[in-house]
């Protein structure tokens, strides 16, 4: 015997009802079964975001909005302790020097920690409510995990300091809009295979992945690079278990289907090394778990002036002629660029068809939302955080019935709300910020399902692209491999006609940033 309703019947059969109703008709259907709110504020929102047209239940948006947050909260620990690794360009070359066997020298030319949260929070906040009021999806935005990777270690890290980092960023944002605006961006759609980006994202995954684990305690390192070595177990067991557990919880919650896997895993093995932490009194600055003991804790301070020193020091750094004079900015330009658009373009695309089978109503990527991705990773550089990007755990919250950009309105208000909630994230060591790490380098392993491995033109460049991103721990030149690797392996395929004379004149174009590379090589 069936005990459901008719409406509960209705609603777990409505994607397969789609499949006999045009867009129109749904939305009509929708209209006629809405009934708007008594409550004059409440129906004006119902209105602005088309709850009538879309199907949409205030409770179901909030919740929904909510649940994405706690999905992504984690961002806001992992990205400011990633990306304060990196120095100032005029930090002097002796202290960086000696900054190898004692990091406690580099710590007054480091990117200001709340600086970056405070950034981070902020741009997030604002970029998520303009998703909900002009794109009207529930997408949230947040600075992009794999991007701030290759920005701390690949390009901040390879000599042009975070102020070199930030202008990147900033000009490659600024081809971003440009691209975004204009009938280029399908040019570029077309003219690199989705195989390229598929071995791009899956190279970035494993990256991080190795930059987590190597965080957690497990490589050795040589001058703060992680080298294939286990390090000394004996020292860092303490983190290694911390990590690795903090790892275990998120992957058992994760594939329980608990909405916020990431953010409770966290919460519960952040308390646990506070206890370890403060009990055994940990001192030594280069400890791994110093952050979490309370004895060494600031109490609830907020440095703006840090946050004013970040932006002030980036555009200072436009007149340094050392960024300017090496290769290593402008390819970094168009990586950061390419990496940014299709992350976008792929992400976005996947919540319209996620969206659509809920709602019958989302045929085509929205303008408006790539328009505002675009924009938000400007602001981020501007404010001094790393590219923003949509986050795929907005796929928590649609899943939850979110279907309006009122749950990203909601997502967006917490992360304006996080900010005050900084001295405590702080205490969150990097053992257990970097388990996150780990398990985003799981999620996006899964993108080796859809590569083609069985034609040699994706099998040879998707390994090269891999290999070199590990091996050199550089991301631009597991990019560089995936273009030049793609472009010979289709020459001597006989398919050379079929490569959009685009791809060849990148490849050559990363060729000759090997070359040129070669000659400022320390």
């Amino acid at each position: 015997m069936n005990n459901k309703s008719p409406k509960q019947i209705q609603v777990e059969n409505e994607s397969e009802l789609f499949l006999n109703e045009t867009p129109e008709q749904t939305a009509q259907r929708n209209k006629e079964a809405f009934v708007f709110s008594n409550n004059k504020a409440i129906r004006s929102i119902e209105k602005y975001f088309k709850f009538d047209t879309l199907g949409a239940i205030m409770k179901k948006e909030i919740i929904g909005g909510i649940t994405t947050f706690l999905a992504l909260v984690y961002i806001l620990t992992v990205n400011p302790t990633l990306v304060s690794n990196m120095i100032s360009i005029t930090t002097p070359k002796e202290i960086v020097e000696q900054g190898t066997l004692n990091p406690s020298l580099l710590e007054p030319f480091k990117m200001n920690e709340f600086g970056i949260f405070f950034a981070t929070a902020l741009v997030s906040g604002i970029c998520c409510i303009l998703m909900g009021l002009f794109a009207n999806i529930p997408v949230a935005m947040s600075t992009s995990m794999g991007m701030n990777a290759l920005v701390t270690y690949n390009i901040g890290g390879a000599g042009l300091g975070f102020e070199g980092a930030m202008i990147v960023t900033m000009l490659s944002s600024v081809v971003f809009v440009t691209v975004s605006l204009t009938p280029l961006r399908s040019f570029i759609v077309k003219a690199i295979p989705k195989g390229i980006v598929l071995a791009i994202g899956i190279g970035i995954g494993l990256f991080i992945a190795y930059v987590g684990i190597a965080n957690m305690g497990w490589l050795a390192n040589d001058g703060g690079i992680p080298v294939a070595k286990l390090g000394i177990l004996k020292e860092n067991y303490i983190p290694i278990i911390l990590g690795s557990v903090t790892l275990m919880i998120i992957l058992f919650l994760s594939f329980k289907n608990i909405p916020g896997a990431v953010a409770i895993a966290l919460l519960v093995m952040s308390v646990i090394a506070v206890i370890i932490a403060t009990s055994t009194n940990i001192t030594d600055s280069k400890d791994l778990l110093y952050k979490a003991n309370l004895s060494n804790w600031e109490g609830w301070k907020y440095d703006f002036d840090g946050f004013a020193w970040n932006w002030k020091s980036t555009f200072k750094a436009f007149g340094n002629t050392k960024i300017w004079t090496s290769p290593v900015t402008y390819i970094s330009i168009f990586v950061v660029m390419l990496i940014n658009f299709f992350d976008a373009t792929g992400t976005m695309a996947a919540f319209t068809n996620q969206l659509d089978k809920k709602t019958n109503q989302h045929k085509e990527i929205s303008q408006r939302a790539l328009v505002i991705d675009s924009v938000g990773t400007m602001m981020a550089s501007v404010t001094g955080t790393t590219p923003l990007g949509v986050f795929a755990e907005s796929g928590a919250g649609i899943e939850q019935g979110a279907k309006t950009g009122l749950a990203a309105i909601v997502n967006g208000i917490l992360f304006l709300l996080a900010i005050a909630l900084f001295p405590i994230f702080k205490l969150i060591p990097q053992p257990i910020t970097s388990a996150a790490c780990v398990y985003i380098g799981i999620m996006m392993i899964k993108e080796a399902a859809h590569v083609e491995w069985e034609k040699p033109e994706f099998l040879v460049p998707t390994f090269l692209s891999i290999l070199f991103m590990i091996a050199t721990y550089e991301i631009a030149n597991g990019v560089a491999m995936a273009f030049i690797g793609y472009s010979f392996m289709m020459m001597i395929t006989g398919k050379a006609k079929k490569v959009h004379p685009a791809v060849y004149c990148l490849s050559l174009l990363f060729i000759i940033y090997f070359i040129a590379f070669a000659f400022i090589q320390i």
